[in-house]
């Protein structure tokens, strides 16, 4: 594709949903068997979509349904699972208008990659490591498995995590 192009590879490979939707199916279109290949592809990001989605959903409702426990009721929880999904369908909605791939690159950019990822796990190792305590945390772990884990993960929330989250933000 470079060679087609006139371009460095460095200057062909993009990222982000042009790497997704531009780069790959150039790429297995040039393939031996490129309707099969493309057919794989194209359901392997349907299904890593979906997947993402039921992720993403239990943990948000988990979340709210623990702060609220009058949610966790049978016939509740299935309605506020559908209002959450419904929510979510009605943001997907905004990225499929014709500014939707610059809504897509602002949720990219500063929701859920990079530095913003970055302080989320250094500030998550600093609740657990201090605010709340490694060795409760431990304990608790203990509680719900049964057994102890190995110390290397205390290690880990109270100081090596935190350290590499940020040397790596300014880094």
């Amino acid at each position: 594709m470079a060679h087609e192009q006139g371009v460095d590879v460095k200057d062909l490979a993009l990222d982000g949903p042009g790497l997704t939707f531009i780069v790959y199916p150039k790429a297995i279109a040039q393939m031996p068997l490129a309707p099969l290949w493309s057919v794989l592809f194209f359901v392997m990001l349907v299904t890593l979509g979906i997947d993402s989605e039921f992720v993403g959903v239990e943990g948000f409702v988990t979340a709210i349904s623990d702060i609220y426990p009058q949610l966790r009721r049978k016939n509740v929880r299935e309605f506020f699972i559908a209002c959450v999904c419904f929510v979510y369908f009605l943001i997907g909605l905004i990225m499929v208008t014709n500014g939707g791939m610059f809504v897509f690159q602002l949720f990219d950019n500063y929701s859920a990659s990079g530095p913003t990822l970055l302080w989320f796990c250094f500030f998550e190792c600093i609740a657990i490591g201090y605010a709340y305590g490694a060795d409760k945390f431990y304990d608790d772990i203990e509680l719900m498995i049964g057994y102890r884990i190995n110390p290397w993960c205390k290690w880990c929330w109270k100081y090596i995590s935190p350290v590499v989250c940020a040397v790596r933000m300014f880094i």
